[in-house]
Parts: structure tokens; sequence; C-alpha cells
């Protein structure tokens, strides 16, 4: 299913003629892609301009230029030389002289790409962040279709990492994850979406969101949380497993970061706010003696960017809506005992939501 990438630029469109924005420069890589469906590599910059009037123009490295021109649906491609002290030069000619409102997105906009823009347009910047999130934050048949597919490469390299882990003695944590990325970018993903990690045994307390060369041993709880990249679109995936046995601690903790993540997925509809959503994981947890131990947020939006509308946390105003997508994945974290935490990506539908990701939540896989 092909994404409509013309269409949203009209709808985008339409949304800056209602907040009378002139023009927008985009430097979020991932919204970039989203109006484009030019994949640039993840180290290099690109800029969007798109105006009200639905003139567009896409700035990309000297590199990558024949390819944009031969790919990019975008009939004005201009190139810039990467790696030179004022590699955005080409950008001063593309503002024009009656915008009196440029629109920024703050995500992913440095200070030099700010200052740069405030140095070549002497109007008003406006935040678009908003315009943004109303975009992203229901997802088309196409994305969910899409979506659906990171999603399942996530789930089948969570489950060869499992049986990589149980089947092979001394394993690093290093070497579990890079195993992981091997297993993705094998079923199709483009890249991950954020640096997967394992955190095993006391070190998950921490919590310690990278991988060591710690080995992997029996009768700790190992927690490992990644992500693939399909087509533009991010999943997000975390279980907690263990190897033969655990005491009865690890145990209670794992049982009761499952139940909260449960308890929290089936009260997930149309109409529901987020806060509520969080606060029914947040006090299961904390009725089970364990709420300082959860030091995080229930879940987050996700698509085209890891973290997205809404955030499924306390005070958290929103309301889910039918295709929203979002994660939920209330965890523990306790000295001496270890970390659980269970993370699975949700579809909210029309009665209610679908798990987009299915690899078993079994904590012993040996």
């Amino acid at each position: 299913m092909q994404f409509d990438f013309q269409l949203r630029v009209k709808q985008f469109i339409q949304r800056m003629q209602q907040q009378e924005i002139d023009a927008i420069v985009l430097f979020n890589q991932s919204s970039i892609r989203y109006f484009t469906g030019f994949r640039s590599n993840s180290l290099t910059e690109s800029v969007l301009i798109i105006e009200k009037d639905g003139t567009i123009a896409f700035l990309v490295p000297k590199l990558d230029y024949k390819r944009a021109v031969r790919d990019c649906w975008i009939d004005t491609i201009e190139s810039f030389l990467e790696d030179t002290p004022d590699y955005l030069a080409p950008l001063r000619k593309m503002v024009k002289a009656n915008w009196r409102t440029v629109g920024i997105e703050r995500v992913g906009i440095t200070m030099n790409h700010l200052d740069y823009v405030q140095s070549i347009f002497r109007g008003e910047l406006r935040s678009i962040d908003d315009l943004i999130t109303q975009q992203f934050k229901l997802k088309t048949p196409a994305e969910v279709t899409t979506l659906r597919k990171s999603a399942a490469i996530a789930s089948l390299t969570m489950d060869a990492v499992k049986d990589y882990v149980a089947k092979n003695d001394n394993i690093t944590e290093q070497e579990a994850t890079g195993f992981a990325k091997y297993i993705m970018e094998k079923n199709g993903a483009e890249l991950f979406s954020f640096e997967p990690f394992i955190m095993s045994g006391l070190d998950g307390a921490l919590p310690r969101r990278i991988s060591t060369d710690k080995v992997i041993a029996p009768h700790e709880l190992i927690l490992f949380d990644m992500g693939a990249i399909y087509q533009g679109y991010c999943s997000d995936i975390t279980r907690t497993f263990a190897l033969d046995s655990v005491n009865a601690e690890q145990q209670e903790i794992f049982d009761i970061a499952l139940a909260a993540q449960q308890h929290a997925i089936s009260a997930i509809k149309p109409g529901q706010s987020a806060h509520f959503i969080d606060s029914i994981a947040r006090n299961f947890i904390t009725e089970n003696g364990y709420g300082e131990a959860f030091p995080h947020l229930t879940g987050h939006g996700i698509g085209v960017s890891i973290h997205e509308y809404p955030i499924v946390d306390q005070g958290e105003e929103s309301m889910l809506e039918e295709n929203m997508v979002i994660t939920i994945e209330p965890g523990i974290y306790v000295d001496g005992i270890g970390a659980a935490r269970i993370e699975d990506m949700i579809l909210v539908t029309s009665e209610g939501c679908e798990v987009l990701t299915s690899s078993p939540r079994e904590l012993l896989i040996r």
C-alpha cells in the first residue's frame, strides 16, 4: 500500500492556512520523510520548504541530489555541499521577501539551524509542533499496514534473541543486541528505532539503558528493549525474561508489571484519557507496594518518530482516538532485585484496541 505524499502536503497546507503561516522550514528528518517519501542516511541533513500556495522545495546533500531527482516526487530540488562552513547557503535564495510568518518544528532543529533561519528571515518565527501533532496523530490504513509490518519485525526479532540466549551460554548483552540488529535488517528493517539494549541482573534497577559486555546469566531478570524502522515507521517492544529459574521477589515484580500492563491495555478505547490509562497501570503497581519503583511514563504514541502524540502519563489530558497507535510499558526497578518491564504497541480501534506486537510474555524461556 503506497503513501499519498501529495495529499499529506495538501492537508498540512490547509492547517498552515488556518494559522496564517506563509511557509514552513523543516529540518526534522522523520517529518521530511513523511512528506517527501525520500529516505536519507541517518547522519545527513536535508531541508524541506512548504509554502501556503503549494510551492515546495527540497534541499538535499549533493551526494543525494541525483537520487532525489530520480526518486522523489517533488519538482524543485536543490543541493548543498556537506561539511563546509556555510553549507546551508542555498537556503538563502529559497526564502522569499513576501513571507511574513514562517513555521518551524522545534523537534529536530538545532541551535545552528535556528540561528541560520533567523539570520536570513526577519519575520515572525512560529512553532508548528501542534500542527505536526495533529497531522501525525491518526494513522491512515496505509500507515497501520506499515506499522503492523514494523511490529512484526520487532516481534520476530525478540523471539529470535530469546531463543539465541536460551540456547547459548556465556552470551554477552552486546552480543545479543548485535544479533538483534542482524535479525532486524535480515527481515527488512532499514534501521533501528533507537539503540537496542539489554539490561540484565542487578544493573536493571539503575536503570542502565545500554548493553554492555556483561554476560547474561541464569537466575536473573533480563530486560530487552528494541524496535525496528520499516519504510520509515518505528516499532517498539520490551520483554523481560529469565533463564532456568528466578526467586520469589523477581517473580513478584515481573507478575505485577505484566498485570499492570494488561489492565491498562484492557481499558484502551476511544474517548479514554491518556492519564486515565496511565493511572490504571500506576495505581496497580502502587497498590502492590512498588509505586516508587515506577519512575517513567506508561506509554507514548509511535509512528515516523519513536515518541509521538499522545504521551500516556500523569496529567496528560489528551483523549485516545480511533487509529492512534501507542505503546503501553509500565516497569518496576528495584535495587537488589533487578527490573521488569513489558511493552507492546497498541492500535486504538473503534470499539477498543488491538495489540500489534506478538512476542510471548512468559518470564522463563529455558
